[in-house]
């Protein structure tokens, strides 16, 4: 997969935005790629990630939202 939309998106977050004291995501690719995660500790975020095959850990907060 293809990170580069994932990495400006959080890039542009951050500008926006500032940086986040935890990133909570999944284990997808873009996700763990170096470029993405060397931009969370750069800025000192602390990464959060839901396990593997675990889809249903955030089923409640996605539906709320």
């Amino acid at each position: 997969m293809d990170t580069s939309s994932c990495v400006e998106a959080l890039e542009e977050a951050i500008k926006q935005h500032g940086t986040l004291e935890i990133f909570n995501t999944d284990q997808g690719s873009q996700f763990t790629s170096e470029e993405f995660m060397g931009i969370l500790k750069r800025n000192n975020i602390r990464i959060s990630m839901d396990g593997k095959g675990c889809w249903v850990d955030n089923v409640f907060v996605e539906r709320l939202w």
